[in-house]
């Protein structure tokens, strides 16, 4: 989301909104990996589905509060299961489950509906933003497009041949030249977007104290809420 701002306040908030609704998930699910890549850093739980305290190991210094119960984990999406006896935490991050997509669609049709509204309401007038500026001025936002395109393609393309081979398995060795042409078409886009993204760092830290006092603060408010839930020996289910 911070660099994503770097771009555009309006892409950081797009970025937030995605991860805010990949958290109305059901309990098989799990919600979102906010904390992620130190979310990997657990091995598995205090306590496990029946609420008995393992065993701690000196290597292992992080845990969940409590394991995931088995029957959740053997309900889960096939490339989402976790076998055996001893069920491993939530480690995967899946948008809205068992709701027919209804999130999804809404927020794609409901943004389709916003867009269309400020561009022909009330006069049609913010219609002359698409046809004043030159192919040219389009150019980077195709680029960035594409590129992002291309790399999730790639990556739902090796998703799948995990999981079961793909409907067109001729396709599946495309996955890594579609990888590679997406990180190049991604480097390119910084590079067409450089003058944007220096102007919008030079206007982030000309005001580097409360950016400084934002990110003091947003520690200090998480450190407090987790001490709080773990007060008098309490332990609910998180990290």
């Amino acid at each position: 989301m911070a660099l994503a701002y770097l771009v555009s306040p309006f892409f950081s908030l797009g970025i937030f909104l995605h991860i805010l609704q990949d958290s109305f998930t059901t309990a098989k699910d799990r919600g979102c990996e906010w904390f992620y890549p130190l979310s990997r850093l657990v091995k598995r739980g205090i306590y496990d589905a029946n609420w008995t305290k393992q065993h701690l190991h000196r290597n292992e210094r992080v845990y969940f509060y409590q394991e995931d119960p088995k029957g959740i984990i053997e309900q889960a999406d096939p490339d989402l299961r976790e076998p055996g006896p001893n069920p491993t935490p939530w480690r995967r991050v899946y948008g809205p489950a068992l709701n027919s997509r209804l999130l999804d669609r809404g927020f794609l049709w409901g943004s389709v509906a916003l867009i269309l509204v400020w561009l022909l309401a009330p006069d049609g007038s913010h219609l002359a933003l698409l046809s004043n500026n030159p192919i040219t001025f389009y150019v980077p936002y195709f680029v960035g497009y594409a590129s992002l395109s291309i790399i999730y393609i790639a990556g739902d393309i090796d998703r799948r041949d995990r999981d079961k081979p793909t409907r067109i398995p001729e396709l599946s060795f495309l996955k890594i030249p579609l990888f590679i042409v997406g990180i190049g078409l991604l480097a390119t886009w910084f590079v067409l977007y450089r003058s944007e993204i220096w102007a919008n760092l030079e206007t982030i830290f000309s005001n580097w104290i409360s950016i400084l006092l934002g990110v003091v603060l947003v520690t200090l408010a998480s450190l407090v809420v987790i001490k709080w839930q773990m007060r008098r020996g309490k332990a609910p289910a998180i990290v």
